[in-house]
């Protein structure tokens, strides 16, 4: 027997068949409707039967970006969508029934899979760090995830690094994620361009016209080929990512941190510093204290991890499967 783990993302949408060992027995994807959440759910519904086949599961689970209602399985809000209020969990139920869903935030479900299937051996203090075009966090303690009162517990990209700062499109100022993101390379690229566009690098290798068609992977190149002010920006990238785990440490005193998300795929040019301003402004204590290491699944967690959210019971607490 088998469970099914539904990875929702913005443009795309995964679907893997998991073993109760965690092995990803096979998976699908398909692009995501961006026609409303009632044609999203007919066309997922459509691809699980085909997906399934005669394969029957025990369990069905989802990760969404967004603020979820953990019971009944309904998206609040989630920005990469556009929906709100919108029930996929009574979907789900209602035309998979007899089969439990569950519903439950995507960084928290890639956090699961980590933890269960990474080969980490179930620390009871585990904290899972998501680098991408945001920045999101799974936090389990005593291993038992921390949601926080209305589940939102982990937006650690809303936190705080310099109150003064810039204003985020989350309307706070100096937000982690305004600094150590996706979207803060992709910003930093195009304030470079706009400085100097004569002869600007990005302009002779990637041919671009304006800067809106700049992007984090482009700075990436430059930086790859020697390009000093690329490497700079990812430098600078690094140094904030470092300053908003060193929080994450000093906070909560974990036993492993996992980075992981599409930023470190940069490798050492933004890792290198990033563990630099760990291990200067860490408490030595608590530095001493945790493990520090990538995240191994990359794009397979969510998918282990949605597969078991039913291991997860109303108190938070991670079940033997």
């Amino acid at each position: 027997m088998y469970s099914l783990g539904i990875d929702l993302g913005g443009t795309k949408t995964a679907l893997g068949l998991v073993s109760q060992k965690g092995e990803l027995i096979k998976e699908s994807r398909f692009p995501t409707s961006r026609n409303g959440f009632s044609q999203y759910c007919k066309e997922l519904i459509t691809h699980i039967h085909d997906f399934l086949g005669q394969e029957t599961v025990y369990a069905i689970g989802v990760g969404c970006a967004g603020q979820i209602e953990l019971g009944s399985g309904t998206i609040f809000h989630s920005p990469n969508l556009g929906w709100t209020n919108a029930p996929l969990g009574a979907e789900l139920r209602k035309a998979f029934l007899g089969i439990p869903v569950c519903v439950d935030n995507d960084v928290r479900a890639s956090t699961l899979g980590e933890y269960l299937f990474g080969n980490h051996k179930n620390p009871q203090s585990f904290v899972n760090v998501f680098l991408g075009t945001g920045i999101g966090s799974g936090i389990i303690l005593n291993q038992r995830f921390l949601r926080g009162a209305s589940n939102s517990a982990g937006e650690i990209g809303h936190t705080t690094l310099n109150m003064y700062g810039p204003k985020a499109p989350s309307h706070n100022h100096g937000v982690y994620e305004y600094y150590a993101s996706g979207t803060a390379l992709t910003r930093l690229g195009q304030e470079w361009y706009l400085k100097s566009r004569n002869n600007h690098p990005l302009v002779e290798k990637f041919k671009i016209r304006c800067a809106e068609e700049i992007t984090g992977p482009m700075i990436g190149e430059l930086a790859m080929d020697g390009n000093q002010e690329a490497m700079r920006i990812i430098r600078q990238i690094g140094i904030h990512a470092g300053a908003g785990i060193v929080n994450v440490i000093n906070l909560l005193n974990p036993e492993v941190i996992t980075y992981g998300g599409g930023l470190t795929d940069l490798g050492d040019m933004l890792i290198r510093p990033m563990i630099q301003t760990i291990e200067e402004r860490a408490i030595p204590t608590a530095l001493r204290a945790v493990t520090l290491k990538k995240a191994v699944l990359g794009n397979q967690a969510p998918l282990l991890g949605s597969a078991h959210l039913y291991r997860i019971d109303s108190s938070g607490k991670i079940l033997n499967s």
